[in-house]
């Protein structure tokens, strides 16, 4: 029989010295439920009160219960059930643990048991943790999902194969950890002619993806205590590897002219390093403007601190020609371009670049050689041949038509058959867009409803860094809607469901 009274597991106050910060909501939460998991008060396989009825009955916010239930979920704890709700996991991380606070001693440790303490930097990853509802099948509206059906498999099967005929030294016994010679001239090429990025084949680095870029940065250039500062709204995955070297995420406010430069100065003491989108923020695609980006080239200047300039895709502008990156503006080298083929081209094929400093090119050498030692050279070399025929151009020109066609029909559809419910916000380019809710809707519930009908569709408050309860209600309200990997007639049916979504919800 399900339980009618749960304010149990949120104590007042956390007992003994668990972690810096416990006692804010969230936290008290966490470790209420944690505990009652773990010493049998819930038992493996209950479910959970709604997260709405849950904050109702505890007298919370309903993004600390949110908050909570995504940490207790990201850890093992909890289990999510698309359309079911939230459940205790039967299989947990501590089984054979009991918490000190209820036995009053220290819990027992079998030959099997598992480490009772994760590692500072994987604790600090996994609290920037998202857990957003994964489909075996891309669903509208990913906004990540590039358009699968419109890249040239059979050519690249056909490059692949070209690769192995004749094998060189480079694929048989790869060396150098900043990858192929043949891939890196070209990359170094195309972002000469296409960002005006100006660099040369030495600079660039191929690395497994954006993610693995952050991390090299993150190792080389900081140290615990360091702060380093993020574009807010932005993607958490830069957040979690950041944080995970012990540094101070500083998220800093986006307006419509990009990165609020002058809030750089509102930290204790500088930024290490700036990770910034100037071509398209993620999610909400303002674009840095020119003064800001002197500015922020002065700052970092001023300070003695790196930016990173993250051109996830950039190529994807509908609005005009491709922009001019922040790199090329950079005349004192403390720009590091990070890139990724992973939305231009397809998210398997897992891989990426960095555009280095001279300075710190010896540097990373030498720290990728013991990170994974050499990327995998297959994938490079038919990169490098699908550049070189020209055949990475002409992709990109196709899918850009593609994609904007997309784009103005998913603009249309807000317009004409969301009218009262969704109002597109501006964007130039990118795979998505975003919609205001305008009637004042949770997002976040909108999302939950999405997902129990099967669409993949993202909350645009879940990307904001700061969401304490005192600043949960300034937060827009939107929804994240990827256009790229449907065409029309999909995008239509689905949007469909959308809408009687948001009519039944409002």
């Amino acid at each position: 029989m399900p339980r009618s009274d749960y304010s149990w597991i949120y104590p007042s106050q956390i007992d003994g010295d668990i972690e810096p910060g416990a006692t804010t909501a969230y936290r008290r939460l966490y470790h209420g439920i944690r505990s009652a998991i773990l010493d049998g008060r819930l038992y493996p396989g209950e479910r959970l009160p709604a997260s709405r009825d849950l904050a109702k009955s505890l007298g919370i916010s309903r993004n600390t219960v949110v908050t909570s239930f995504d940490l207790l979920t990201s850890e093992g704890y909890l289990e999510t059930r698309i359309g079911a709700g939230s459940f205790v996991a039967r299989s947990l991380p501590d089984r054979d643990m009991q918490t000190v606070s209820q036995t009053g001693k220290a819990p027992s440790r079998g030959s099997d048991a598992r480490p009772l303490h994760l590692s500072q930097s994987a604790s600090r990853m996994l609290a920037y943790q998202r857990r957003f509802p994964r489909f075996r099948v891309a669903r509208p509206f990913n906004p990540a999902t590039p358009d699968l059906d419109g890249f040239p498999f059979d050519m690249w099967a056909r490059l692949l194969r070209r690769a192995w005929r004749a094998p060189n030294i480079d694929l048989t016994i790869p060396d150098d950890p900043m990858g192929l010679p043949q891939l890196r001239a070209e990359i170094a090429k195309w972002l000469r002619q296409s960002r005006g990025v100006n660099c040369h084949a030495d600079q660039v680095m191929v690395v497994s993806g954006a993610q693995q870029a952050l991390d090299l940065i993150a190792r080389a250039l900081v140290d615990p205590g360091d702060i380093i500062a993020t574009e807010d709204p932005g993607y958490e995955g830069i957040r979690g590897v950041l944080a995970s070297s012990g540094a101070i995420v500083h998220p800093v406010a986006v307006d419509d002219e990009g990165l609020c430069v002058a809030r750089l100065s509102q930290t204790p003491s500088p930024s290490r390093v700036i990770v910034t989108t100037p071509s398209r923020n993620y999610p909400l695609g303002t674009t840095l403007s020119l003064s800001r980006r002197l500015a922020l080239l002065q700052w970092a200047q001023a300070h003695d601190a790196w930016i990173v300039e993250d051109d996830y895709d950039s190529d994807y502008r509908y609005d005009g020609p491709p922009l001019s990156s922040l790199q090329g503006l950079d005349t004192d080298h403390r720009v590091i371009y990070v890139g990724t083929f992973s939305r231009v081209l397809f998210p398997g094929i897992r891989l990426g670049y960095l555009v280095l400093p001279p300075a710190l090119i010896p540097a990373f050498r030498g720290m990728r050689g013991f990170a994974d030692g050499v990327p995998a050279p297959t994938a490079q070399a038919a990169l490098g041949t699908f550049f070189a025929e020209g055949h990475f151009g002409s992709h990109v020109r196709k899918m850009r038509m593609r994609y904007g066609e997309r784009r103005a029909h998913l603009k249309d559809l807000i317009a004409n058959s969301a009218s009262g419910l969704l109002e597109a916000m501006p964007s130039d380019g990118g795979l998505h867009l975003c919609a205001r809710l305008t009637g004042g809707h949770d997002d976040i519930f909108i999302q939950e409803k999405m997902v129990e009908a099967g669409l993949d569709c993202r909350a645009l408050s879940s990307y904001y860094h700061d969401k304490s309860p005192e600043n949960a209600e300034t937060l827009p309200k939107g929804l994240v809607l990827g256009f790229a990997g449907w065409d029309k007639k999909q995008l239509s049916d689905s949007f469909g469901e959308l809408i009687e979504i948001l009519k039944r919800n409002a």
